[in-house]
Order: structure tokens, then C-alpha cells, then sequence
């Protein structure tokens, strides 16, 4: 049986006494009148006292905690004995009620009717949802709730710790059915606002075929979905947002994630790009999140692409890039994804990209699983021509079509170093190998051992504050005495002198031995790392300008490497930043636009960078 409770400001022992006095003065159940039998329950700590009004029409709430049993109508005097006949009897145990906590400056009931109206403060709860409006009504017969609001407040929903503001609610307590018009509201750091949502049990969503049935067998827990239409989303909290994404569509999974379905993106009004996926909002998603790409390379042009995931519900998802350079060349990468169980991920991906060594493009495929759970994380996978590049020294690349078949990695959890302030983890990899360079032609064993170290203390040595970090790997082959030991340091310090920064490093590589392939055959390094920024006075007191330059200088070749030079505009909800890269001892040249929403900044939206890992490529 579900239960409504009341609560207003008047006293509980006002309440109490009322009930007494009525209490006493009462028939014995079998001959009352349909209008004046009540009954008196008292339990320590949870007050369940049955409704005490007046004959005929509402009154207003008089105690603190008021429980009443949700009737269509007043009972029959033949209903109230076969009810008390009932009573006598030993009941079975009953599922506990989902009570409907109704609060208000002033709450009216109105017994004949069913309705309770509430005004100013309301509140209005159950399990599964939390609402609040200057005014509204509750009918008990049809558990529907009509919220309103003013001239001063609207009515505010939370689902699943998502928010939802509007004007007027109609919102069935029991179904979990309503809508909720001239809507605006929070999903994770996206402010969204504009059209009617209409709010559901996941089953009602799936039968209208506004999203997938779940390929998991169903939680105990109910979950809800909100269908918004017409919505315009930005995390700029300005009154004009410098940004935008506007969609006819958005799909709402309280507390789970946001589906803006196929949006526009616009930067103030200007339309930049109709967008051909689907935006996702989650901390998980967020990094494959919609981007254009505008790239330069000097050996293939400038490029103009577009990247993003697809998501496919239950069913996995895909993420799909594509670019287009000046140098006639096209590249392309699509890749799956699906979670088999917590932490296990069957992957399958297959990438067209251009080896600029060899003056080819090919299709590069590759598949396996992966797991990360509790620290611990491997990866079993297999690829065929895959574009691997290797910094041999700074500002020098070397890029490697390989085959792995399979290869099997696997990464201890972090232990923190209490002594150091550093962590540590072991790694190990085992796999067969081909590379177009070395031993090509030849499938090659190898199998290594190894450990990682890094270290950012919170303590400071004067105004530096330290990093440093280390790796060592040893590597073994099948081909006859031929084995490989790689060690790597590095340390350095970011410091400030004024408005100017600085980060300075030094990086050591000692290697023994020799490899048989040319993708993994590493050399000697030694080289140091210096970068200065500092704030431009340009722009309004909520806008940064920052230049920053980084010099890669080669002990070993006594040159300078590489050149980096970094302008960025931080315009309060959204960063710019325009880079380019002059890699001195390889002769080539680099230009990319970054672009990352403030609100992810460790998920920066790109539209091209250059800061991937060896084995990544240039988007």
C-alpha cells in the first residue's frame, strides 16, 4: 500500500493532543459512520497515524509527521467491516510501502477527492525522485503530481542526480511517467535549456524505440530515461555561451550519461559544423567527444577532418576519423569496442594511414581484449602492418609497419614508495613479431621484464618543485645471443621567476645489447628539455592569453633537436591552442589547432596535436 505523508510547520505535540482528544471520543470500529471511523497506530520512531479530518471537505495538515493510506474515496460502512473482520485475522508481511513525502508551508487534503495541494516550499519525494515548485497538487487516486511555477521559482526535479528546471510538471509518482515544459538543466558540466522533456521508466523508452534494449540481464534497481527535444547545450555559464551544440533530440540516463543526438555546433551564432554523430556526455566518453581536425604536416599537406563516437547503446560503440590532406592523401580509422564484463573490453579496429618513410598508404588492422580492474591491466591483441614511430633522438623519427602475433601485455597495480614519494609497477610483454625493417621476413620471439618509477612530491626545494621518474626493460629474442637492456631516467623542476614559467628536464637512455628487428631497436640518448611561458596582455579580464616555446637540445648530436612553440586563448568555458613543431634533425615540420571545453580539461577535444605515445600516429 503506498502512503502519503504530510508535513507543515505546526507542532507535533499540538498534533499528538488533537489526535488524543479525537481518539477518545471514538465508536467502536464496526458502527461508525464511513466519514468519522479512525484508528490510532503508535510505533517508536516511525509515527503512522491514519487521517484525522473533518467530515466532507479538506483541512488543513495539524502534526509534523501525518501518514495517510492512498484511498479513492471514503469506504462503505460493509467495507469497514469486512476490513475490520480482516484486521482480526494474522496478516502477511508486506512489501514496505513507497511513501510519498509531501512538505509545504501549507498542505490542504481534501478526503472526498483525493487531493492534497501544497503551497510555498514544496517538496514533494519518494525512492526515486526529488521535486520542488512554489506550488503544487498530489492526487492520491491517480499518484499524478501537478507542480507550478511562479513569477519567482520554477519547478525542479532531480533524477538519478541529474537536474531538470521548468515551468509546469505532470509527473506520476508510481509510473515514474511525466513532462516537464520550457525546460533547462545540468548533466554532468553540460547546461542545457529550450523544449519539453518528457520523463520515463527505461521499459516505456525502449517500447517507443527512443533507446536499445539492454543486452545485460536487468538491475534490481529501476532506471528512468528523459527524451528532452529542442535543446541547446554548452558548459559556458555566461548568458551568451561562446558555444553551443544545438539538437532536436537528447536522450537523459539520469546519473549515468547524456546522448545529444546528431547536434550543431555553433561558436556565438555562427554556425561552425552540423555534427554526423552522436555527442556523449560521461567521464568516460568525453575524450572521443566531437571534434573537427585541422592538421599540417610537411609530408602530406594540410589536413581537414572530422572524428567522433557513435554510440550504440548496450551494443558497444564506435568511433569513427577521417582527414583529407592537401597532398592528395586520404586517412581514416574506425574502431570498435564491447564490454564483455567489468573490466573486460573485446576491441576490434582498423586504421588507413600514410607511412611517409615508405611513401605508402594502407589499410592497418588490428583486434584483441583488454582488461583494467583494481590497478591491474593486459591487453592480448593482434595487428597486421601497424604504423609504429619511434623517436630515435629529438626532432628524428622512424616509422615501422609491424605485425604482432600475438602480443600479450600485462602492468602490476602502482605501489607508492612512502620513502621517495614516488610509485612503482612491474610490466611484462610477450609476443611474436615482423617488421618490415631488421628482420624482415622473419617471425621473431621476444619476451621482456620490467619496472616503472615516477615521482611528483608535494614538497618543494625552494621555490622548485621536483619530478623525476625511471624505466628499466629487458628484452630477450629467439635469434641467438641477441638481447636487449634498456634503461631510462629522467628528473627536473618546474619553477616560477616573476610572470614567467618554467619547466626544465634532463632525460638519460643507456642501452645494451641489440635487437633483430628495427621497430624496438633502441639507442643512446641524452638530451635536455627547456620551456618558458608567460601571460600576454591581450583580451577582457575573464580572457588568458599564454606563449609558451620548448627547445629539445641533443647532447649526443649537439644540436637543437626540435622547437615547440605553443599560443593559447583561454576564453573562460573553452580553450584555443595554436602549435607548431619544427623538428629540426628530421626535417620536418608540424601545425596544429587544439581545442578542449574547460570544463574536461583532462580530456581535451582536439582538432590536432602532436602529443601522442611512440606507437600513435598523427590523429
Amino acid at each position: 500500500m503506498e502512503r502519503l505523508i504530510f508535513k507543515n510547520k505546526i507542532t507535533k505535540g499540538l498534533a499528538l493532543f488533537v489526535i488524543l482528544c479525537l481518539a477518545a471520543c471514538a465508536q467502536p470500529a464496526a458502527a461508525q459512520t464511513d466519514a468519522a471511523r479512525r484508528t490510532e497506530q503508535s510505533k517508536p520512531y516511525t509515527p503512522a497515524y491514519e487521517e484525522l479530518l473533518a467530515p466532507g471537505a479538506g483541512a488543513k495538515s495539524n502534526a509534523d509527521d501525518m501518514v495517510v493510506p492512498l484511498k479513492p474515496s471514503a469506504p462503505s460502512s460493509a467495507a469497514v467491516e469486512q476490513e475490520a473482520s480482516e484486521e482480526e485475522a494474522p496478516e502477511a508481511p508486506k512489501t514496505p510501502p513507497n511513501e510519498v513525502f509531501l512538505d509545504a508551508d501549507e498542505v490542504s487534503y481534501g478526503e472526498n477527492t483525493g487531493l492534497a495541494t501544497a503551497e510555498g516550499n514544496v517538496k514533494i519525494t519518494n525512492k526515486q525522485v526529488r521535486l520542488f515548485a512554489p506550488y503544487a497538487e498530489y492526487n492520491a487516486n491517480t499518484n499524478i503530481v501537478d507542480a507550478y511555477s511562479d513569477h519567482r521559482e520554477n519547478v525542479v526535479i532531480f533524477s538519478g542526480g541529474d537536474k531538470f528546471t521548468g515551468k509546469h510538471l505532470k509527473y506520476n509518482m508510481e509510473t515514474r511517467r511525466g513532462v516537464l515544459t520550457q525546460v533547462s538543466g545540468k548533466s554532468e558540466a553540460m547546461y542545457m535549456q529550450g523544449g519539453t522533456v518528457k520523463l520515463m521508466p527505461l521499459e516505456d523508452a525502449i517500447k517507443q524505440g527512443i533507446v536499445n534494449a539492454p543486452r545485460k540481464k536487468k538491475s534490481s534497481q529501476s532506471e528512468d530515461v528523459a527524451e528532452w527535444l529542442g535543446v541547446t547545450s554548452t558548459t559556458c555559464d555566461f548568458t551568451n555561451p561562446h558555444y553551443r551544440l544545438v539538437s532536436k533530440k537528447v536522450i537523459v540516463y539520469p546519473g549515468k550519461k547524456t546522448v545529444i543526438k546528431k547536434p550543431k555546433f555553433y561558436i556565438g551564432k555562427t554556425l561552425i559544423m552540423p555534427y554526423p554523430f552522436d555527442y556523449i556526455i560521461n567521464s568516460k566518453k568525453n575524450k572521443n567527444a566531437i571534434m573537427p581536425i585541422v592538421r599540417f604536416d610537411s609530408n602530406k599537406g594540410m589536413g581537414f577532418g572530422i572524428k567522433g563516437p557513435v554510440d550504440m547503446g548496450e551494443w558497444g560503440e564506435l568511433d569513427l576519423a577521417t582527414v583529407y590532406w592537401t597532398n592528395d592523401i586520404w586517412e581514416a580509422k574506425i574502431g570498435y569496442q564491447y564490454e564483455i564484463t567489468d573490466g573486460l573490453t573485446a576491441f576490434a579496429a582498423t586504421n588507413r594511414l600514410y607511412n611517409s618513410d615508405e611513401k605508402e598508404i594502407l589499410w592497418r588492422p588490428n583486434w584483441g581484449v583488454k582488461y583494467a580492474k583494481s590497478g591491474w591491466e593486459a591487453k592480448l591483441w593482434w595487428s597486421e602492418r601497424e604504423l609504429v614511430t619511434t623517436e630515435m633522438v629529438p626532432g628524428y623519427e622512424e616509422r615501422f609497419n609491424v605485425w604482432r602475433k600475438p602480443e600479450f601485455l600485462l602492468y602490476t597495480p602502482w605501489v607508492k614508495d612512502g620513502v621517495t614519494g614516488g610509485q612503482f609497477r612491474g610490466v611484462g610483454i610477450w609476443g611474436t613479431y615482423q617488421d618490415n625493417r631488421g628482420g624482415a621476413g622473419q617471425w621473431i620471439d621476444r619476451y621482456a621484464l620490467g619496472v616503472e618509477y615516477n615521482g611528483n612530491p608535494t614538497w618543494s626545494i625552494g621555490f622548485l618543485k621536483p619530478f623525476y621518474g625511471a624505466r628499466y626493460m629487458g628484452y630477450h629474442y629467439s635469434e641467438p645471443d641477441q638481447n636487449q637492456d634498456v634503461s631510462e631516467a629522467w628528473f627536473g623542476f618546474n619553477y616560477k621567476i616573476g610572470a614567467f614559467d618554467f619547466n626544465s628536464y634532463y632525460f638519460r637512455r643507456w642501452v645494451g645489447g641489440a635487437s633483430p628487428m628495427g621497430w624496438d631497436a633502441y639507442s643512446e640518448n641524452k638530451d635536455i628539455y627547456q620551456t618558458v611561458g608567460f601571460p600576454l596582455p591581450l583580451g577582457a579580464s575573464w580572457e588568458k592569453w599564454y606563449l609558451s616555446v620548448t627547445a629539445a637540445y641533443n647532447y649526443i648530436t649537439e644540436e637543437i633537436g626540435s622547437m615547440r612553440y605553443t599560443i593559447t586563448y583561454d576564453k573562460h568555458c573553452m580553450t584555443w591552442q595554436a602549435w607548431y613543431l619544427d623538428n629540426r634533425s628530421g626535417d620536418e615540420k608540424k601545425f596544429g589547432l587544439t581545442f578542449f571545453i574547460n570544463a574536461y580539461p583532462e580530456y581535451k577535444l582536439e582538432l590536432g596535436s602532436d602529443t601522442t605515445g611512440a606507437n600513435e600516429d598523427d590523429f
